[in-house]
């Protein structure tokens, strides 16, 4: 997967204009902590100061289902992908912030998927009800359809994303049992 993720980046190019798009989510920006990790760093910083000037975006599907709270306390900036700053029809790549104390429900979707902890300690569930705790430098991995959800604690959580395969549906939220 990461090698799809490499490639497309190596292959990608920027169109000329991008349309700013800012979501209530960015007022968190000043609040990301660093993570004590360089390499982790020099990537937050950057996307700190470039945020303000970035095109957010929320799921489509979320915005009639989810609360106003949290629609106004999360986003992500596509870097890469169908409809993205940079297009790609078989790898998304991007970066997705996180209010405090907000719970992102059970999901899924048909592509692969890998997140990389940049900030924060967010907590990672998949359908088995398995929580696993997490902090910057961590990664996690869901397969295909793979059921999961997120609570985020405290602080607000940076993740780097990566999908592959089917990367155009977005994520469906899953219906309560």
């Amino acid at each position: 997967m990461v090698a799809a993720v490499l490639d497309a980046l190596d292959d990608a190019r920027c169109p000329a204009d991008v349309e700013l798009n800012l979501l209530p989510v960015v007022r968190h920006l000043d609040a990301v902590g660093s993570s004590g990790d360089a390499a982790i760093d020099a990537v937050l910083e950057e996307f700190l100061r470039l945020g303000p000037a970035l095109p957010w975006h929320r799921t489509a599907g979320y915005l009639d289902v989810l609360s106003r709270d949290y629609l106004d306390n999360y986003g992500y900036v596509q870097l890469l992908g169908p409809n993205s700053i940079v297009e790609h029809a078989t790898v998304r790549v991007g970066i997705g912030l996180w209010g405090p104390h907000l719970h992102y429900p059970a999901h899924k979707h048909e592509a692969e998927e890998l997140y990389h902890v940049l900030a924060g300690e967010p907590s990672f569930s998949s359908g088995d009800g398995n929580a696993r705790a997490t902090r910057p430098g961590d990664a996690v991995h869901h397969a295909p359809w793979q059921e999961h959800s997120q609570d985020f604690g405290p602080t607000p959580t940076v993740l780097l994303y990566c999908w592959t395969g089917a990367v155009e549906p977005d994520a469906v939220l899953v219906s309560d049992r």
